[in-house]
This record gives C-alpha cells, structure tokens and sequence, in this order.
C-alpha cells in the first residue's frame, strides 16, 4: 500500500506540472492559444489513433527532459533468436549392444571382470558350454559324413541325399544360432566339435552392464552384456512449447557444461519429440554430439544453446513495449512533447528487440523510458474523457 501511495502521489504532481504548465502558457501567450488548439487538432486527425482507453499524451517540450523521456527510431536490422534449456547426456541407441545367446548353456571363462571396461570390436568377453551346440555340431558332422558317401546305388543315393538336406538343415541351425561364420568353416575342415564358444563384442565401445559371473547358467534372451560406443553421443533437452516451432532437424546447437568451463561442444539437432509433456508443457528435443575424445559421460548435464535467425526485419526495442496481458501498446513521438499510443502486433524476439508485424512504420519515434508515467497519464485522460462524454449526455 505504500508503494501504491507514492506511486499515485508521483502520478498527481506530474499532472499538476502539466497542468500548471500549460495553464501558465495560456496566461502567458494567449494569442498562442488558438494556434495550439490548430495543431492539436490537426494531430488527432493522424492515422494510428489510440486504442480503446488511451489518450495522446501531451508534455511541455521544455520538461522532456525532466521527466526522463527518451525515444529511439525504429529501423530494419539483422534479428537472431536465441534460447536455452538443460540437457542430459546418454549413449546413442544405435549404437548399443546387448549380448545374448540364443542357446542355453554355461559360462566358463570370463574375460571382461568389471563394467566400464573398454572392449574392441572382436574382443573376447566369455566363452561358453552348451549341451546343445555340442550335440548339433555332432550331428552336422555325421550329416556331413553321409552327405560324401560314394558308395552306388538306388538306396545309397537316396541315403545320400538324406543326409545332404540334414546337413543343410543343421547348417542352418547353428547359422540361426549366431554361431561365428569362421567356427562353421572350421567344423568343416576339421571335423571336430567344440566344446566351448567364445562369444565375442560387436563393436567398439564401454560395457555399461555386466550381468555375468563365471559358472553361471545363460538362457535364450538373457542380456549378459551391454556394450555402448560412446564416441557418438545424444543430449536430451525439455523444449518449452513456445519454442517448439522455431526448431527445426538439422539445425546447429553449442553444448556448455560446468566440467569444461570456456569450452562449447558443437552438435545439431536430430529428433524433436511427437508428444508434449502435459505437466511441464514441454517437449523432448534429441541433439547430436560427436564425442571421439570421451568427454561426453552419460548422465553429465549441460546446457543447450540454439541460435536461429529471424532475418532482416522491422525491430521495435524490447523496453518500448507496454504488455497490458490482452495487447501490446507503443507510445510514439509524433512531434516534440506529443505522443500517441499505439497498439501493436509482435512477432519473435531477439537480442532485446521484437519483430514488429503491424502497427509501426520504419523511423518511427518510439519512447523507452517513462512508459509507466505516459500509461497513467494516457490512461487518466482517457478515463476523464469519457466522464466528460457521459456529463454532456446527460
């Protein structure tokens, strides 16, 4: 309530000065008066006149300055969009692997002892028995064997090729089964079954998760491994919905993070999210990082910076705008101690200006400061307008 007191008392001693001024004016200069009458006539019959519950604000040109009224010329210039949001760093899925085996069995050599190991495409991470794969490797040998008898015949031939589509048939299994392409060859050769495979990583990469211990029974689908190359990462960053339209795939975005001050990772943008989060009103947007040096862990936060031209436009000054909550008002100079609300349309902002859609023309005179004192006043004469309207009607 104080602050409203002397807000309102600084209100009423800016219109008395007005109005004590001009009153001093007319005194002073009454032949002065009909020519001002003139002007201010002419002026209200300017385009662009005040919206609804405004009024033109007139000031002693004298007093500009004391009040602390200063405009700036509204002019075409280079606008860029810039925002940020918080991202969290996590390994690229495509370039995850689980490891399985798609036959049961146990592990008896472990060659991978603790997670976060680096492992290289080919490497060996356990060797396992199998019962089963003894068996078929058993079978594909006797097959074989049958599938060369030379001996003649109608029913050595139809033995032989019995034997020929079993071959096939447990080929085709043990292909099925993931075995190496290089283990079938051998078993070919050599005619001896193995009594262990060694289970070896796809790729190059971390082990994440290690869910193996040597002794341990494995089952088709059992994850007892998870390999993740991280020299390419992702950065899962929450968009707010305001924002959501001014992104589009392929975009460049810099990556900051407190464990590498003055440093920016480079990365662009590779997904943006079909859903929207009801809660936070946000939505995921997916980033691409290279990340051949390992700096990039999985669960570091950063903060994503996204910079997107607007383009050569009409930039009205962040400061001259008045956001009433259902519009936008400008006061504009439209000659030394007269000025004019404006209602105008706003488009993207950046860099401390906003893109102006309607209501303003190039040099337009626009004020910066004092906007609280030109509001109240603009709205008082308003105000005091319209009584006088109602007194005459009635």
């Amino acid at each position: 309530m104080r602050l409203y007191d002397a807000l309102k008392g600084i209100i009423v001693a800016f219109l008395i000065a007005v109005t004590v001024t001009s009153c001093q004016s007319e005194q002073e200069n009454p032949e002065a008066k009909p020519e001002q009458e003139a002007k201010s006539e002419s002026m209200s019959n300017m385009e662009g006149m005040p919206p609804s519950g405004y009024a033109e604000v007139k000031i002693d040109p004298q007093r500009i300055q004391l009040f602390g009224v200063r405009t700036e010329k509204v002019i075409s210039q280079e606008l860029n969009k810039s925002f940020r949001a918080v991202g969290i760093v996590v390994a690229d899925e495509r370039r995850v692997a689980n490891i399985q085996t798609k036959f049961s069995g146990w592990i008896v050599d472990l060659y991978v002892n603790f997670t976060n190991q680096t492992v290289n495409q080919g490497e060996p991470l356990f060797s396992v028995y199998s019962p089963a794969l003894l068996a078929t490797q058993e079978e594909y040998i006797i097959a074989k064997k049958g599938a060369r008898n030379q001996l003649k015949g109608t029913f050595a031939e139809e033995y032989s090729r019995t034997n020929q589509k079993l071959l096939e048939s447990v080929r085709q299994r043990l292909e099925l089964w993931d075995i190496p392409q290089e283990e079938i060859d051998r078993l070919d050769r050599q005619a001896i079954p193995m009594k262990t495979l060694t289970i070896r990583s796809p790729i190059n990469g971390i082990v994440l998760q290690k869910n193996a211990f040597a002794g341990m029974n494995v089952e088709p689908g059992m994850n007892i491994f998870t390999v993740a190359d991280l020299s390419h990462v992702w950065v899962l960053a929450d968009i707010f919905e305001q924002d959501i339209a001014s992104i589009r795939i392929g975009q460049q975005a810099t990556l900051t993070m407190n464990a590498f001050p003055g440093r920016a990772f480079e990365g662009q943008v590779d997904f943006i999210n079909y859903v929207l989060d009801q809660t936070t009103r946000t939505t995921k947007v997916r980033f691409d990082f290279n990340n051949t040096e390992m700096l990039l862990k999985p669960g570091m936060y950063g903060v994503i910076e996204l910079t997107i031209p607007i383009g050569f436009v009409l930039a009205l000054p962040e400061a001259a705008v008045i956001d009433t909550g259902t519009k936008k008002i400008v006061f504009i100079e439209k000659a030394p101690g007269f000025y004019r609300p404006i209602e105008v349309q706003l488009g993207s902002k950046g860099g401390g200006y906003y893109q102006i859609l309607k209501g303003l023309n190039e040099n337009d005179l626009v004020v910066t400061s004092s906007q609280f004192l030109m509001d109240s006043e603009s709205r008082i004469q308003a105000a005091g307008g319209m009584q006088g309207m109602e007194m005459k009607k009635k």
